[in-house]
């Protein structure tokens, strides 16, 4: 069985966590863009352990690998200050208390 591209794998990946974000922010849960920090560090752990089990010849796969790490972790980055957003959001308009508003002074400033 063919694997996929690396780049194919990249582009579904930040699609599906780019969908989750959109579709969260469209409905106003928190969960949804949750979700996706989750599947990103899913990802991320898959990933990294799939690089500890590679010969040191594989020079090759080594790189795709350290590839998949480097986008796991900015859509870990992006998908969990997407929850943070999210949440602000739905706090404000419910007049609720945030999960955390430690991020207080990024929304401030856009």
């Amino acid at each position: 069985m063919e694997t996929l591209p690396a780049i194919a794998v990249i582009l579904i990946v930040t699609a599906l966590t780019t969908l989750m974000i959109i579709l969260g922010r469209k409905i106003e849960q928190p969960i949804i863009p949750g979700i996706a920090t989750i599947g990103n560090l899913a990802f991320l752990i898959y990933h990294s352990m799939t690089l500890d089990n590679l010969p040191a010849f594989e020079k090759s796969l080594i790189t795709t690998e350290y590839n998949y790490l480097v986008i796991g972790f900015v859509l870990l980055l992006v998908s969990f200050i997407s929850f943070l957003w999210v949440d602000d959001i739905v706090a404000k308009k419910k007049n609720k208390k945030s999960y955390d508003d430690s991020l207080s002074w990024f929304w401030d400033k856009i």
